[in-house]
């Protein structure tokens, strides 16, 4: 499947609780188009538990509607903030996820 197959949802540098509204309303849109997403993380510099909980809830919806979610280049910030929470399998962003 090529990238314009895909539902592509850039993150910001910050995924921090200012965001998250805006960012709930972004998710809730890949879910209604039903498509694959690319979720692109690679400017996160920062990812605090509200944006790291809207994602699991965010996934789990995903998988429930049979639609598969991907990352392309999640950033060392994102992937320390999922595991330092116990997030990380949920979302994908476990070593065995990536790999």
């Amino acid at each position: 499947m090529s990238g314009q197959d895909k539902h592509p949802i850039e993150c910001q540098d910050s995924l921090d609780i200012s965001m998250v509204t805006d960012f709930s309303i972004e998710l809730n849109k890949a879910l209604e188009i039903g498509q694959p997403v690319e979720i692109q993380a690679a400017k996160v510099e920062r990812a605090d538990t509200a944006a790291l909980q809207l994602l699991c809830a965010f996934f789990l919806d995903a998988r429930a509607a049979g639609i598969t979610v991907e990352w392309q280049g999640p950033s060392d910030a994102l992937k320390s903030a999922a595991l330092q929470l116990g997030l990380a399998e949920h979302i994908g962003l476990d070593e065995a996820s990536l790999h």
